[in-house]
């Protein structure tokens, strides 16, 4: 008996505390307007869907970016066969409500990975670090509107 009432209380404790963290809420009190963007298509994409699906809310902010892609050897062996590669986006922003500047900014991501032999799987690693570092870089600009306000 005493057994299933501490089990009990334990249990209470754990689903009465209502933990969230703080910086991982999945939708954001405003809404970010895409006016333009520039620069790599992939990881625009990936960027804007990011932005329009988390940030819904009655203030309005634009939004312009643009986006460039970095790959670069970081190792070769002795044959200047290339062993590791480094994936950098560098993404410039800025944000703007009601036709005035509030903020221009610079987020720049990067992943260092291992060659693979099979060209095939090093694509698709590749895209799938694309998507990830651009999924980052988007949830940096919500993290950075949502300190502006």
């Amino acid at each position: 008996m005493i057994r299933f009432l501490i089990i009990s209380v334990i249990l209470f404790s754990i689903n009465a505390c209502s933990y969230e963290p703080l910086l991982s809420s999945k939708n954001y009190d405003f809404e970010l307007i895409i006016k333009s963007t520039a620069g790599n298509e992939n990881v625009n994409k990936i960027i804007v869907k990011e932005l329009k699906k988390k940030s819904v809310g009655n203030k309005k902010y634009s939004v312009e970016f643009s986006s460039e892609i970095d790959k670069q050897i970081v190792s070769s062996n002795e044959q200047g066969d290339p062993i590791i590669y480094r994936l950098e986006i560098n993404t410039d922003f800025k944000i703007s409500k009601d036709g005035k500047n509030i903020l221009k900014n610079k987020i720049s991501k990067q992943s260092n990975y291992n060659n693979i032999d099979d060209k095939f799987e090093l694509d698709k690693y590749e895209e799938k670090i694309l998507e990830n570092l651009s999924k980052n870089i988007s949830s940096e600009i919500l993290n950075t509107v949502k300190m502006i306000k």
